[in-house]
C-alpha cells in the first residue's frame, strides 16, 4: 500500500472542500473530486459514470482519466453503457451491477473475478496493451437517496508502482468524496433545472406575445441572436476600443435573458395597434370605406350627368361626358394614391400631405340632402402619418410597452448574476445623445449590454421580413439607416463600427434573414462607418 500520512489526506480533503464550495464549473468540480480519489488511492486510472440524458436507461462516459495511457477525456464517440440488454436483463458489467445493487464493489482481481462481465475490460486492454486488475466502483446518490452515477477507479498503486487491491480504507474515503460528488451533481442538477425553468418561462411569454402578434414574437426570438453575436465580437476584438473588453459567461447569459425579456410590456399592447398593418387599419381596413365613398361619389356624378343631357344640346352633351369620365379618371387616381399611402413608409412627402388634404376637401349632396365628405377627419389625419401607420397617440401607446417592461421587470427578486437585466433591457429605446425614450439617458449612462441591446432592437425591426407594414430591408438598406443614426448621435458608433468590420452582421444574416435580404454591402460609402 502506498504510504500517505493522515495530515495528507486531511490536506486533500480540506482541498477538495473548498474546490466543491468555489469552483463554478461543474465539470471542473467532479474532475477534481476525481482527481483527489484517484491521488488518495494512488490510482492509476478513474472513470466518472453518469445517467445518460439521451439514453435513459445507460449510463454515460462524463470523466475519464488513465495516468499511464495518458487519457484525459473520455472520446467523443464512446457509447453508453446500456444497463439492461434487449431482453430486459441487466448487464453483468461491474459498473451497471454497482448503479443497480447501489452498492461498493471492490474486486482485488478482475481477472479471476467471475461474478462480473470484464470481457470489454479484456478487449481493451489487449488493444491499448494495458493490465486492469484491481478495482473500486462507488455509486453515486444524490440528495433523495436516487441513485445518478458511479466513481470507478483502477488500478491502486503501491510506492514501487506495483498493482494492489484497494484497500478498506481507501474504499471509506472514496465513499466518502463520492458523497461530495453526488453533491456536486446535484447541486449542478438543480441549477440547471431552475435555468431550465426560468429560460422556458421567458419563452412562454415570447409564445404569449407571439400568439397576441406573429410579428413582436419573430421580433422576440432574433433580438438576442443579434446582441449575442455582437457581444461575441467585443469579446473577440484583440485592438480598438474593446481590446481589453471581455464578457464573462455569466455576463453573457444575463445579456440572453435580457434580450428575451426586452419587450415583454407589449403583452399589454393592444393588438390593433401592434398589428396595424395599414394606417386606416383598425379591427379592418378602412380604406374599404374610403373606396366605398368613392365608387358613391362616381355614382352621384353619374346620375347629375343623366339628369342633365336631355336639356344640352350635342355638343354640350358630349362635353359633359367628357368631363364626367375625366372626374372619374381623377377619382381612380386618388383613389390608388390612397391606397398606395394607407401601406405606410419610411417618409410621405410634403406634396402628397398636400394631395391628402385637398382630397379630404371633397365633397357632395346627395339626392335625399345629405352631405358626404370622402375623407374624416380622421382618416385624413391618419393618411397624413409621415413614416409608418401609427399617429403619435398610438405611438405613445405603443412605447408605453417599455415603461411596462421595466415596471415587471423591476419587479422580479433577481439572483445577483441576473441583477442587470433591468438596466440591459429597460434602456433599448434610449439614445446616446438622451433623446431617446422613457428616461432620456445618454450614452454614458448607460451600460455597454444596454448599447448593444439598442443597435440589436433597431437592426431586426429593419430587416425582419414579417412586419405588417413594410417588407424586409435589404441589408445593406438597414446598415444604411443604422448608420445615418450614428451619425445623428443615436446609437454608439464604436458598436457599429465593430459589427460592420467584425462581420458580425452578415453572420446574423445568413443563419437569420432570407436569402434575398442579403445584398452586398459597399463599406467604403456605408454611413457612420469609420474603417
Amino acid at each position: 500500500m502506498t504510504t500517505r500520512s493522515h495530515k495528507d489526506i486531511v490536506q486533500q480533503l480540506a482541498r477538495l472542500a473548498l474546490a466543491l464550495t468555489a469552483e463554478k464549473d461543474h465539470r471542473r468540480l467532479l474532475s477534481k473530486i476525481m482527481q483527489g480519489c484517484i491521488e488518495l488511492t494512488n490510482a492509476d486510472a478513474g472513470t466518472l459514470y453518469t445517467l445518460s440524458g439521451t439514453h435513459p436507461d445507460a449510463l454515460a462516459f462524463t470523466l475519464m482519466c488513465n495516468r499511464t495511457l495518458g487519457l484525459e477525456e473520455p472520446e467523443a464517440d464512446l457509447a453508453p453503457v446500456a444497463l439492461f440488454d434487449r431482453r430486459g436483463e441487466a448487464s453483468k458489467l461491474v459498473v451497471v451491477q454497482t448503479f443497480l445493487q447501489q452498492t461498493t464493489v471492490n474486486i482485488p482481481d478482475a481477472y479471476h473475478c467471475q461474478q462480473y462481465d470484464f470481457s470489454g475490460t479484456r478487449r481493451f486492454d489487449a488493444q491499448f496493451h494495458y493490465h486492469s486488475k484491481s478495482f473500486l466502483c462507488v455509486p453515486l446518490k444524490d440528495h433523495e437517496g436516487e441513485m445518478i452515477g458511479v466513481l470507478q477507479l483502477i488500478n491502486a498503486m503501491d510506492d514501487q508502482g506495483q498493482i494492489q487491491p484497494f484497500s478498506a480504507e481507501q474504499q471509506q474515503l472514496v465513499e466518502s468524496l463520492s458523497s461530495m460528488a453526488a453533491t456536486a451533481l446535484t447541486k449542478r442538477k438543480l441549477i440547471d433545472s431552475q435555468r431550465a425553468l426560468l429560460e422556458s418561462f421567458i419563452k412562454m411569454i415570447a409564445r404569449a406575445i407571439d400568439h397576441k402578434s406573429p410579428v413582436t414574437g419573430k421580433h422576440c426570438e432574433n433580438v438576442p441572436a443579434i446582441a449575442l453575436t455582437l457581444a461575441e465580437a467585443v469579446c473577440e476584438a484583440s485592438d480598438g476600443p474593446f481590446g481589453d473588453t471581455r464578457f464573462t459567461e455569466q455576463q453573457m447569459y444575463e445579456l440572453k435573458i435580457a434580450a428575451w425579456l426586452h419587450d415583454c410590456g407589449k403583452i399589454t399592447t393592444p393588438e390593433h395597434i401592434i398589428d396595424k398593418g395599414t394606417k386606416l387599419e383598425t379591427m379592418f381596413d378602412r380604406l374599404e370605406l374610403v373606396a366605398a365613398r368613392f365608387s358613391q361619389l362616381k355614382q352621384h356624378l353619374y346620375i347629375e350627368l343623366l339628369e342633365r343631357l336631355p336639356s344640352l344640346s350635342d355638343n354640350a352633351a358630349r362635353q359633359a361626358r367628357r368631363a364626367y369620365e375625366d372626374r372619374c379618371r381623377q377619382l381612380d387616381e386618388d383613389l390608388a394614391f390612397l391606397r398606395t399611402t394607407n401601406r405606410g413608409g419610411e417618409f410621405l412627402a410634403d406634396e402628397a400631405l398636400a394631395r391628402i388634404a385637398e382630397i379630404g376637401k371633397v365633397g357632395w349632396t346627395d339626392s335625399y340632402g345629405s352631405s358626404h365628405q370622402l375623407l374624416t377627419e380622421d382618416e385624413i389625419a391618419n393618411l397624413s402619418i409621415r413614416r409608418g401607420t401609427l399617429t403619435d397617440d398610438e405611438r405613445n401607446i405603443m412605447r408605453d410597452h417599455i415603461l411596462v417592461t421595466i415596471d415587471m421587470l423591476e419587479a422580479l427578486p433577481y439572483p445577483k448574476p441576473l441583477a442587470n437585466v433591468p438596466e440591459i433591457a429597460g434602456n433599448h429605446h434610449e439614445c446616446m445623445d438622451g433623446s431617446g425614450y422613457p428616461r432620456g439617458l445618454t450614452g454614458q449612462q448607460m451600460s455597454l449590454r444596454a448599447r448593444i441591446m439598442c443597435i440589436a432592437d433597431i437592426f431586426e425591426a429593419l430587416t425582419s421580413p414579417d412586419r405588417p407594414y413594410k417588407k424586409g430591408m435589404m441589408l445593406s438598406q438597414a446598415l444604411t439607416i443604422i448608420g445615418r443614426m450614428v451619425e445623428e448621435n443615436k446609437l454608439d458608433r464604436e458598436l457599429f463600427n465593430l459589427f460592420v468590420t467584425s462581420g458580425a452582421y452578415l453572420r446574423y444574416a445568413e443563419q437569420h434573414m432570407a436569402a434575398k435580404q442579403i445584398d452586398q454591402v459597399e463599406l467604403n460609402t456605408l454611413p457612420g462607418l469609420h474603417l
